[in-house]
């Protein structure tokens, strides 16, 4: 968070309960000694941005927490110290003075379809946590075989009403399971004096211009270039998108984005039910269309997954296959995010924007004889923008990708349980090694060593 955006949260309204809430934490004896100050109003200065000196001193005391607790100081712990401290586990939201519980407890939006779908019911999102909606729907076996469905629990977990619940909460809510479920306010220390956002999930749409419901239809499908930090001209692709969506189209990126794949101006036209029974598995003929694509000059891979592509892509000889090496490469960019998200962590963020294309806002671009039964377009208009909107366009597009890796580090049993390699942890110290010693080239080099590493690790799961 910078200084504008701190001294913006600090003078907004507040709701009367939050005033409340904020004065019942500063006094609680779990936050003993933690920084805090007040204003003119006498109301608590809630927000101190984390790279300020007063926010280093709020970073001391929450490692100092960490360590009394024996959580190791690494990618996550401030989420974990910041839950487990909590007086109530309870948050008030800023803006509505909502209360809503800090575990991930309320079903997020996959996780609400679902419902919907397998119950036919309505769920307003944050109303009530999965126990609550468990206890109420779950009335025989056939509701618990739904309930395993939407969770993707095992058919051979054998559960009744009763332990359903306690599978839920050792599995998923204890988890951090961001995959099915949400907390009622996201992790945000040191910036906030609780570790966490001011506001509430019930408000973070309205809030966070970038999140609301009208932005996230409309930038909906750049938000996972962004967050999967492709390569690829995303103003055009995007353009390029919006022309499928006239005539009723879903645009398939013929090498998903999601397996670390550029967003390039070139889909297959699908319905959207085929997209999303397609989801992002490739097929043999997509693998080939790839590597003809890039015989003929076209860059098809971001930077970060061209290793394990290149290296594994001739391997394909049939539709298994594909599926094969479309499990392999979306571990991989997990894999590659975890890292992108401990480089962020150190601090190190400068170093990352390298790898981030926001030139690509200053374009806009419009197509000529574009055919919707084949995707393809005879020529388009390139023509250059500057101004406000361009800029916001930049702002957002480094916001979301860096939330991305923020959102990697609350699920603190990632890197624990999926980077446990001796080879691996030697590089990445030496990776950080050259960031402290401000040797950038070096560590570029050393990022590359260790992405060729992850590709044979991968390589041996073939």
């Amino acid at each position: 968070m910078n200084e504008l955006a701190s001294s913006i949260e600090n003078k907004r309204s507040w709701h009367p309960s939050f005033i409340k809430y904020t004065e019942f934490i500063v006094s609680a004896p779990n936050y003993k000694g933690l920084l805090f100050e007040r204003n003119s109003e006498e109301l608590v200065k809630w927000v101190i941005t984390g790279k300020s000196e007063k926010g280093q001193e709020r970073r001391k005391w929450w490692d100092n927490q960490c360590k009394k607790s024996g959580i190791k100081i690494e990618a996550g712990c401030y989420a974990k110290i910041a839950l487990k401290i909590h007086p109530t586990k309870r948050h008030t939201c800023q803006i509505c003075g909502k209360e809503l519980s800090l575990e991930y407890v309320y079903p997020n939006r996959r996780t609400i379809i679902a419902l919907e779908k397998e119950f036919d019911i309505s769920v307003a999102p944050f109303s009530k946590n999965i126990f609550q909606i468990i206890t109420e729907l779950v009335k025989n076996t056939d509701d618990i075989e739904k309930i395993k469905r939407i969770f993707k629990i095992q058919q051979t977990e054998k559960l009744t009403k009763v332990t359903l619940g306690d599978y839920i909460k050792r599995n998923y809510v204890d988890n951090f399971a961001k995959g099915s479920l949400s907390p009622g306010a996201m992790s945000n220390s040191p910036d906030r004096f609780d570790g966490f956002h001011s506001d509430g999930a019930c408000c973070r749409h309205e809030s966070d211009k970038g999140r609301h419901k009208t932005n996230l239809q409309r930038y909906g499908q750049d938000r996972r270039v962004y967050e999967n930090w492709a390569d690829g001209d995303w103003k055009m692709a995007d353009r390029l998108m919006s022309y499928f969506r006239k005539h009723g189209l879903s645009a398939d990126h013929i090498g998903p984005i999601s397996l670390g794949f550029a967003h390039r101006p070139k889909f297959h036209p699908l319905t959207k039910e085929e997209n999303s029974a397609k989801n992002n598995r490739m097929s043999f003929n997509d693998v080939q269309v790839l590597i003809t694509d890039e015989a003929n000059g076209e860059t098809v891979i971001s930077w970060h997954s061209a290793f394990i592509w290149n290296k594994l892509k001739g391997k394909v000889k049939n539709d298994k296959d594909a599926v094969k090496l479309s499990d392999l490469m979306r571990k991989n960019i997990h894999y590659i995010l975890i890292i992108f998200s401990m480089i962020d962590e150190n601090e190190y963020s400068a170093f990352l924007e390298q790898f981030l294309n926001p030139e690509h806002s200053f374009f806009d671009y419009s197509f000529e004889g574009f055919d919707p039964k084949t995707g393809y377009y005879k020529s388009f208009n390139q023509i250059k923008r500057s101004g406000k909107n361009q800029q916001n366009n930049i702002t957002r597009y480094y916001r979301v990708a860096f939330e991305k890796l923020q959102e990697y580090r609350l699920i603190d049993n990632r890197k624990n349980n999926k980077l446990k390699n001796e080879n691996v942890d030697n590089e990445l110290n030496i990776l950080f090694t050259y960031l402290k010693a401000n040797r950038n080239d070096d560590a570029k080099i050393q990022l590359d060593k260790i992405l060729n590493l992850l590709t044979d690790l991968a390589e041996r799961n073939w």
